[in-house]
């Protein structure tokens, strides 16, 4: 069978770059904004206004879209790894793999480096026991479901690709909604993630270069 690339050979390397260094100074100006100043106007200022939108069903709907991020994520992950265990993509399957794991572990690493406390503008929706930047859930939904998005799209599958990138914003916007993070978290995180995941897209395509079509 025909190996499906990520991204067409001659136009990742441009396209990645230019994502990579739009994202790297998004994700340098909160981090070094952060350091320097604590935190941002703005942050509070787009939180609150969130937060005067709150109803009880989109509490719901929130509530519901986070957990997306968190334990129901494991059913795209097992519903795509068996889509691609059929067709024998082993390192399709393989990236998949990787980043269920290496997005939730980056995670753990810089919230530490930076240590910032949770929101207390208001009672958050969900209980949080971690640093609030950058947000775990929207930095891994970038890595998954952005991955994910990508594999569909290659392979045809353009309504549910596009229904998979719109689902990491989803997440991210839930995050913000329910305060658990500011909306500097989850921009740091879009930001982050999508450095490490054009990284990983880079793999594969290395990957596929050095393996010989059948």
């Amino acid at each position: 069978m025909r190996k499906v690339l990520l991204f067409p050979t001659r136009t990742l390397g441009l396209s990645g770059t230019i994502l990579i260094i739009c994202a790297g100074i998004v994700y340098w100006e909160l981090g070094f904004g952060l350091l320097e100043d604590g935190g941002f106007v703005w942050d509070e200022r787009l939180l609150l206004a969130l937060h005067s939108l709150s109803q009880p069903w989109l509490d719901s709907l929130f509530i519901a879209t986070t957990h997306t991020g968190d334990i129901l994520l494991v059913l795209p992950v097992l519903a795509m790894f068996a889509y691609l265990w059929r067709r024998s993509e082993k390192i399709a399957t393989a990236l998949l793999v990787v980043s269920a794991v290496v997005f939730p572990l980056v995670s753990i690493v810089v919230k530490e480096q930076f240590g910032r406390p949770r929101q207390n503008l208001f009672p958050s929706l969900v209980v949080e026991h971690t640093f609030s930047f950058p947000s775990g859930h929207t930095l891994t939904a970038v890595g998954v479901y952005g991955l994910i998005a990508v594999l569909l799209w290659q392979r045809g599958y353009r309504l549910l690709a596009m229904l998979s990138g719109i689902w990491v914003f989803m997440i991210a916007l839930s995050r913000v909604y329910l305060g658990a993070h500011y909306p500097s978290d989850v921009l740091a995180s879009l930001a982050l993630g999508t450095i490490v995941l054009i990284i990983i897209l880079f793999i594969d395509r290395r990957l596929s270069t050095w393996k010989k079509p059948d």
